[in-house]
């Protein structure tokens, strides 16, 4: 299965390995995030970060539906994830995402992501 979907990626004139180098570091990316987004989620306490819980929520769920859709294409085309999870955080080229000091302030955690947003593009 995975020689067929190879050939027919290529036959279309697409460099395979360029394009899994690409899909690799998207999963990473989007695997990456979801970690940080639910550990945003988990500090989103009090009435403010009630408000926000939902968009942090989305933004994971999305995340995690995107390297579910990647994963299984990276392994058609005879690919596959880094072994080690630190490389596999590396190529994310996601900073480690930090929580403020004081998780309840919402206006700092609103910061920490949409500075992970802005990473991703």
């Amino acid at each position: 299965m995975a020689r067929v979907a190879r050939e027919m990626v290529e036959k279309a004139g697409i460099k395979v390995d360029q394009l899994l180098e690409l899909l690799v570091k998207n999963a990473t990316a989007e695997l990456t995030t979801y970690y940080y987004y639910t550990i945003l989620r988990c500090n989103l306490i009090g009435l403010e970060g009630e408000t926000i819980k939902e968009i942090a929520e989305t933004a994971r769920i999305e995340d995690r539906n995107h390297f579910e859709a990647l994963v299984p294409r990276i392994y058609e085309l005879e690919g596959k994830l880094p072994e080690d999870m630190k490389v596999f955080h590396d190529m994310s080229a996601c900073p480690p995402a930090k929580l403020p000091k004081d998780p309840r302030n919402v206006k700092e955690m609103l910061k920490v992501f949409s500075r992970s947003r802005k990473v991703r593009g």
